[in-house]
């Protein structure tokens, strides 16, 4: 099973999702630290509000001790007069604070924070607040913070994700751009037209480097289709004269077999050499033209094979390079031993090429198809051309499965 690449959008996602979470938990702490030490403040404060109020109250003995609390106790104040002796306390106020002699400002015993305000001459006022209400605050504030915090992160998730896409939709569109550009037809330097400017920043080295690739390309190209021409200009002339002398010579001596062998080859090498430099001219356009695939394979040299009789096979093809491909598969099913061919028509636009050579298993078939469809020459240079040829006609090669011999199938 093929493991699929990591997407950018994905990870950039997740990177931006975890760092937004971890950011939010560590404001939410920080949050939570300082308004810690804020309601300390502010409850401290407010236990020495009631202590101030309280005093008076106590001094002119408007506040009487009231019994203890039903619920849950939050406040309570006690009495001691000068001598550390209990005077007067609410009902609520706790017994394990009770015997701590006073002494002036804030402490803590077990469960309450304790407040004394010295009163003179009159003793000392004690008041008390639950530790439990500072607990309970904590909590409302930490829990408060950690809702905003995972709040705000999940609703923010949706929008990055957004976002993700909207800046990787330049990179998206360059690709497309890549994938409409027909490199085989179109003229590489045009590369950089097509693209037109960068919509972000970090994308302009890359036009940049493949502007550079297109120019080096494209200069290259330039110089193989020069060359091409100039090959094909310079080959053509010696290869037809050899066929000239050829044939004057078989005429002088008609009785010599070798002589005739020799100019079925000067024949295929020139039907092979000028179809081959006019597939690899990439200006060259194809010739299609009404043909008999038939007609046109027994009208080549085919040596000691034989063509079977069959149905005509109509199609429109380039005659030059579809016989170039034909020769090849025809030089493929010599050095495998066969002595007969046999050449078919299922569909229009296709042709298919039998022979009764060796063959092959199954094995070594799909190995074959596997170098041909990385397009590795090594898979039978005869075999490369006729695809490159089936390519040039907007078709493919195809290798079917057969039990005794040998079959290619070409789809223009």
């Amino acid at each position: 099973m093929r493991r699929s690449e990591p997407s950018i959008a994905r990870r950039l996602l997740l990177v931006t999702g975890l760092g937004s979470l971890l950011m939010a938990l560590a404001v939410a702490v920080a949050a939570m630290l300082a308004v810690d030490e804020e309601v300390d403040e502010l409850l401290d404060d407010t236990l020495r509000a009631a202590a101030t109020q309280l005093a008076p109250l106590l001094l002119q003995r408007e506040v009487e001790p009231s019994p203890p609390p039903s619920g849950e106790q939050r406040f309570a104040w006690a009495w001691y007069d000068s001598a550390h002796r209990l005077v007067s306390r609410s009902g609520g106020a706790a017994p394990e604070w009770l015997p701590q002699p006073p002494r002036e400002g804030f402490h803590s015993s077990a469960h309450w924070r304790l407040y004394d305000m010295n009163l003179a001459d009159r003793g000392t006022l004690r008041v008390a607040q639950t530790r439990a209400e500072r607990t309970e605050a904590r909590r409302e504030v930490a829990e408060f913070a950690l809702l905003a915090a995972l709040g705000v992160t999940l609703l923010g998730l949706p929008l990055l994700a957004w976002r993700a896409q909207q800046e990787l939709r330049p990179l998206r569109r360059l690709a497309a751009q890549l994938q409409r550009f027909d490199a085989a037809h179109a003229d590489p330097r045009e590369l950089g037209t097509l693209l037109g400017q960068p919509r972000r920043a970090e994308l302009r080295p890359v036009l940049q480097a493949l502007q550079g690739i297109s120019d080096r390309l494209g200069e290259r190209l330039a110089f193989e289709r020069e060359f091409s021409a100039q090959a094909a200009h310079l080959l053509r002339s010696p290869l037809a004269g050899m066929e000239a002398q050829l044939a004057v010579a078989m005429k002088e001596h008609p009785g010599l077999a070798r002589l005739a062998r020799v100019r079925q080859a000067s024949q295929r090498l020139q039907a092979l050499v000028l179809a081959l430099l006019r597939l690899f001219r990439s200006d060259s356009p194809l010739r299609r033209e009404l043909l008999d695939a038939r007609e046109l394979l027994a009208g080549l040299p085919l040596g000691d094979l034989q063509l079977q009789d069959g149905e005509p096979c109509p199609l429109e093809a380039d005659a030059e390079l579809l016989a170039a491909a034909l020769l090849n598969l025809v030089d493929n099913a010599q050095r495998h031993g066969a002595r007969r061919l046999w050449l078919t028509q299922d569909q229009a636009q296709s042709l298919r090429l039998r022979d009764d050579g060796g063959g092959m298993d199954e094995a070594q078939r799909a190995q074959l198809r596997e170098r041909l469809r990385q397009g590795a020459a090594d898979g039978g240079l005869g075999l490369r051309l006729a695809q490159l040829v089936a390519e040039a006609h907007r078709g493919s090669l195809h290798l079917p499965e057969r039990s005794e011999g040998f079959e290619v199938e070409l789809r223009l």
